[in-house]
């Protein structure tokens, strides 16, 4: 045979193979994603335990299966009880918004919170009435897709489960045997050794610096917003705090987009201390995280300007869906792992 067309042969047939095992591997890209990530921060607690439970042959085991179980417990279960707080809170809402006295006594808020202002600025802009402007059935709507979403998270519980075993058992391998995959993927890589060496270290690096540097510090800003708005007397604090964890992504700004509006709130309804307290609680309680803890994290991986970071996680989430949110900086990180490579090798 034509040695040409064996290999032509070989790679269609390669090819033709590899777009197979994507099509079935893709219903669970999501969890495994999700695992790799989480057996990447979870390493240094499995190498831990590894090391806690001495030798023995089936010592990697329970050291995995000991850390997935942890995770579990740190992770997981706290998620399932916030989507539990935001259902019952959207439900809330959405009766309050329904009900023509909860209508009335919104549009009334912001019409106060208008006219403060506007007395505040000595009356150069007029304060605007929201009374023409049914702002509320904006409010209803949104409200109405987050409660549908809601509802089809719940309804498809049986597939959340599945993806929650697919996760975890896709996690205690990697973390089990995840140098042996990596050396796997170092041995079939056409590339030199130190390449594929110096891509999955930066992999790691972005990882580290995403998920355990700048997605974390938003998680503890978003809970500890979330815990002022409930000491405080906010309504909705699961909602406030979840938008305030998004909101510390935006470099500058962060969790004042939510805090200040709250302390507002509570100016306009006569709450002058609460309102205090809670400007405070967002300076000290929230504010000092981002000072502190964030570098520290950050430190560990990539150091990656903060608007790079949003922009890659909101442009992920828009092209991929919310595992976005993790494709987009490492989609990014490996680019600027290759162009390093790129300079380093034709550049040098």
């Amino acid at each position: 045979m034509n040695p040409r067309i064996a290999s032509y042969f070989f790679f269609i047939l390669l090819l033709g193979t590899v777009t197979t095992v994507v099509i079935i591997v893709l219903p669970f890209l999501t969890p495994v994603l999700l695992a790799i990530v989480g057996a990447v921060i979870a390493y240094p607690l499995y190498m831990r335990v590894n090391k806690m439970l001495g030798k023995g042959s089936v010592r990697d085991s329970l050291s995995a299966f000991i850390t997935v179980i942890l995770v579990l417990i740190i992770v997981l279960v706290p998620l399932f009880f916030l989507i539990g707080s935001l259902y019952s809170e959207v439900q809330i809402l959405y009766g309050t918004l329904t009900d023509e006295g909860g209508r009335s006594g919104i549009i009334n808020s912001l019409n106060t919170v208008s006219a403060t202002l506007s007395k505040s600025l000595f009356n150069i802009f007029p304060a605007y009435t929201f009374d023409s402007l049914n702002v509320t059935e904006y409010i209803k709507d949104l409200l109405v897709w987050l409660f549908s979403n809601l509802d089809k998270v719940f309804g498809s519980m049986a597939k959340v489960l599945g993806y929650v075993f697919v996760f975890l058992l896709s996690m205690f391998y990697f973390l089990r045997d995840g140098d042996t995959f990596k050396q796997k993927f170092i041995s079939w890589s056409p590339l030199l050794d130190t390449y594929d060496e110096y891509i999955t270290t930066t992999l790691r690096k972005a990882v580290w610096s995403v998920i355990a540097g700048t997605l974390t510090v938003s998680i503890i800003q978003g809970t500890l917003t979330g815990l002022g708005f409930y000491i405080f007397g906010i309504p909705a604090p699961a909602i406030w705090g979840s938008v305030a964890a998004i909101a510390s992504l935006i470099p500058g700004l962060g969790t004042s987009l939510v805090i200040v509006p709250g302390a507002i709130y509570l100016l306009v309804t006569g709450n002058y201390l609460y309102a205090i307290g809670l400007a405070v609680w967002g300076v000290f309680a929230v504010g000092l995280i981002d000072n502190f803890l964030g570098p520290h994290l950050i430190n560990k991986g990539v150091h990656a300007h903060p608007f790079l970071i949003l922009i890659s996680v909101l442009g992920g989430i828009a092209t991929f869906g919310p595992i976005g949110f993790i494709l987009g900086p490492l989609i990014i990180a490996l680019l600027f792992a290759l162009l390093d490579i790129y300079r380093k090798t034709w550049h040098s």
